[in-house]
């Protein structure tokens, strides 16, 4: 122990510490002697991690130079994923539902949300959807961090951080906003979902339930930065809006939610763990200030982050919240037939008679099919209450 601190690795990056809050929590999500590992070194802005499940590869926004490349974890090999249209500058990633690519384009000829598919990797082909251009008739500033709901709707931040274009320029927002639509109809469905308390909106996450919606407001770079909380209903609208902690060191750049709730944010020294409840449990000092963050590996517990110049990975002990994958019902006959997408990571189905804090989740053991990519699973319904959900094997 070092004045709080413990010492735990020395890598390429540097030394590797643990500031430890709230011990019994700590416990629960990292082991003090686990190896933090840098997988790759590169000489650009870099952002917008992201997991790829059919491939078990990491794919991540080189903003520096115009591309999305590619980690392979098991042999640290780094390559060209995407080769961008000139001047489109991927930022924020994420895959939907159905794994596909939703990024924020936030360089000159971008300032939209697009999705690409059908990527041939290492190369400029493949095909990219703009799914929203513009609010209100007005470009965007610059898409800077993007959550995707299980309803199809898609949440980002317009930071404004990478344009140089000031709020009211002409044919542009008037200001730093959150917005929502719908990547079926984009153009037609945008709203701006936040427009005021908060100065530069930056990382955007939903809890695993989908109930909060996190926000993080940098203001003044460098300064502290705060991370906001919202209330999402039923029909997506927001409620409340109050703080939920705020980041030391530096700006949280973004965050991601684990499966438990905690808010894994960056910072200017590492990477700040945070309760559900807002009290911090701990942080990771890397010696590094890192951009971006996401979870990924086989079971999606490995902490990826990226900052220039390093890209680094270090094991933890629960997994993080991914993509959402939505349950739909249906009755068979005299059984309901309950599926959701086939994922390339295993998923289990659990079920509990109650829900809450206190809610007891066990997992089925049913037969599962997989029909036209779903997984399925017939249930013999009873008289009692039924609650189901989702969790990673």
């Amino acid at each position: 122990m070092l004045g709080g601190f413990i010492l735990i690795a020395v890598q390429t990056a540097g030394a590797v510490q643990f500031q430890i809050s709230d011990a019994a929590e700590f416990s629960k999500i990292i082991d003090t002697h686990a190896v933090f590992a840098t997988n790759a070194t590169i000489n650009s802005q870099i952002e917008g991690p992201v997991w790829i499940p059919n491939g078990q590869y990491l794919v991540f926004s080189d903003m520096g130079n115009n591309k999305l490349k590619k980690l392979d974890p098991s042999n640290n090999v780094l390559s060209d994923y995407f080769l961008e249209p000139l001047g489109a500058k991927y930022n924020g990633n994420l895959l939907d539902w159905q794994e596909r690519l939703i990024s924020c384009e936030s360089g000159s000829n971008g300032f939209k949300m697009v999705m690409t598919t059908n990527v041939v990797v290492g190369t400029s082909t493949g095909t990219i959807v703009p799914l929203v251009t513009s609010c209100n008739g007005l470009k965007f500033i610059s898409p800077n961090d993007v959550c995707v709901k299980s309803d199809g709707s898609i949440w980002f931040t317009d930071t404004g951080s990478d344009s140089g274009i000031a709020p009211g320029a002409s044919g542009y927002q008037p200001g730093y906003y959150v917005y929502r639509f719908y990547e079926t109809n984009g153009n037609a469905t945008v709203l701006r979902v936040i427009t005021n308390g908060i100065q530069r909106p930056n990382g955007i996450c939903l809890s695993p339930d989908e109930t909060k919606l996190y926000v993080a407001d940098d203001g003044i770079y460098w300064n502290l930065t705060n991370i906001m909380v919202y209330n999402v209903t039923s029909s997506n609208t927001l409620t409340g809006g109050k703080l939920f902690c705020s980041v030391g060191g530096g700006f949280s750049d973004g965050f991601r939610c684990d499966a438990d709730g905690r808010i894994w944010s960056t910072a200017g020294d590492g990477v700040e763990i945070f309760a559900a409840d807002g009290h911090l449990i701990g942080k990771i000092l890397m010696g590094n200030r890192p951009n971006n963050l996401c979870f990924g590996g086989p079971q999606y517990q490995t902490l990826y982050t990226v900052g220039q110049p390093y890209v680094c990975s270090f094991p933890v002990l629960v997994a993080g919240a991914v993509s959402i994958r939505k349950l739909a019902v249906c009755r068979n006959g005299g059984c309901l037939l309950v599926s959701w997408p086939a994922p390339s990571t295993g998923f289990g189905l659990q079920t509990s008679d109650s829900l809450g804090e206190g809610a007891v989740w066990s997992d089925r053991t049913d037969t599962l099919q997989v029909t036209n990519g779903l997984n399925q699973v017939s249930l013999f319904p009873t008289n009692a209450a039924i609650f189901l959900r989702l969790r990673l094997n």
